[in-house]
C-alpha cells in the first residue's frame, strides 16, 4: 500500500464518483479503477458499493475513509513542517546573551524583529557570560552567541564563524559628584591616582589581558581595588562611591542615573561585538537569524523592521 492509493481512495470517497475523482486527480479513470481494485484486494474488503451511476462507500469504506483522512492530514503536516524546517522558518535557536546587549539598541531591535517576522522559530535566550557562551558553542549546547572579540581564543577561532554587530569603547565610569565627572576626557595617569574597579580576570581572561596590555602601553597601569564579574556590579559600586571603573560600552550614557562615562584620551581601546556560531552549523534558521541581526547592526533595517529604501 502506497500513499497514492490512499490519496486516490480519499478523492473517490469524497466524490463517490470515479469520473469526477479522476478529473480532480488528473489520472485516467481506468488506471484509477485498477488502483482501487488493488487496494481492495490488499485489504480484503470492498470499499465501495458499485451503483448504476457512480459508487457509494460501503460501511468498511466509510470507516477506512475516516482513518485515511487522519493519516493524510498528518502526512501533509509532516511535509509542511519539514519544508519549513529546511527553509529556516521553523525550529528553535539557542541564543547566548550577556550584559553586552544592554548597551546596543540595535541588538535588542534585531531580536524583536526576528521574533515578529519568524514566529515559527523559537528563540531560547540564555543568559551567560561570554566565556561560557564560547564553551557552550563548542559543546553544541548553544547555537549562537553575542560576545566581545577578546573572548575568542586563537585555538577556537577556526571552528567559529563570526559577524560584527558593533564596537565598544573602554571608558571611565565615575560618580556624578566625582571631580572627574565634568571632564570631557581623562588620562590614564589621572586614573592611576584613583581607586579603580575593573573586570575579573577569572571570568574574562582575554578581555582582562587586552585591557591591561593597553593600560601598560599607555604608561599608567591602574591599581584595581576591586575586580567585578559583571558591568552591573561595577556600575553599582561606582554609583555608591566605591571608586571609578574601567568599562567597555557603547555610547556616552551609563545605565545608572548617577554615573557618568568619561572618554580616556590616551587609551583608545575598543572591542568588537560579535555574533558567533559554529562554522559547521548549516541551519537555515540560524542563517536567517544572522542575516537579520547583521542588517539591524548595519542600519539596513530601521526599528520598524522593513528594509530601508535604497
Amino acid at each position: 500500500m502506497e500513499l497514492r492509493h490512499l490519496r486516490y481512495f480519499r478523492a473517490i470517497g469524497r466524490e463517490e464518483h470515479f469520473g469526477r475523482a479522476a478529473i480532480a486527480l488528473r489520472v485516467a479513470q481506468p488506471a484509477l479503477t485498477r488502483q482501487i481494485r488493488d487496494l481492495e484486494a490488499e485489504l480484503g474488503v470492498e470499499l465501495f458499493e458499485r451503483l448504476p451511476r457512480g459508487v457509494r462507500l460501503s460501511s468498511a469504506g466509510r470507516a477506512f475513509l475516516h482513518e485515511v483522512e487522519e493519516i493524510l492530514s498528518q502526512v501533509d503536516r509532516a511535509v509542511d513542517r519539514a519544508r519549513r524546517m529546511g527553509s529556516g522558518h521553523l525550529g528553535t535557536l539557542r541564543v547566548g546573551m550577556s550584559e553586552i546587549i544592554a548597551a546596543y539598541e540595535s541588538i535588542s531591535r534585531g531580536l524583536l524583529h526576528f521574533r515578529e517576522n519568524e514566529p515559527g522559530v523559537a528563540l531560547d535566550l540564555r543568559s551567560m557570560g561570554s566565556v561560557l557562551q564560547i564553551a557552550a558553542l563548542k559543546d553544541g549546547a548553544l547555537d549562537v552567541g553575542i560576545v566581545y572579540d577578546a573572548h575568542i581564543e586563537e585555538r577556537d577561532a577556526e571552528g567559529l564563524e563570526r559577524a560584527k554587530l558593533g564596537v565598544g569603547e573602554t571608558m571611565l565610569a565615575v560618580h556624578e559628584n566625582h571631580p572627574l565627572a565634568a571632564r570631557e576626557s581623562v588620562t590614564m595617569a589621572e586614573i592611576a591616582e584613583q581607586p579603580v574597579l575593573g573586570p575579573a580576570r577569572a571570568t574574562a581572561r582575554g578581555y582582562y589581558d587586552r585591557l591591561m596590555a593597553a593600560c601598560v602601553e599607555s604608561g599608567s597601569a591602574p591599581d584595581f581595588v576591586q575586580q567585578c564579574t559583571t558591568n552591573s556590579i561595577l556600575f553599582s559600586l561606582v554609583s555608591v562611591g566605591m571608586g571609578v571603573g574601567l568599562v567597555t560600552t557603547a555610547g556616552s550614557r551609563a545605565p545608572v542615573p548617577n554615573v557618568r562615562l568619561v572618554p580616556i584620551a590616551d587609551l583608545g581601546l575598543r572591542f568588537e561585538v560579535l555574533l558567533v556560531w559554529r562554522a559547521l552549523d548549516r541551519s537555515a534558521a540560524l542563517r536567517r537569524f544572522v542575516d537579520m541581526m547583521v542588517q539591524h547592526a548595519a542600519g539596513v533595517l530601521p526599528p520598524g523592521g522593513q528594509a530601508a529604501a535604497a
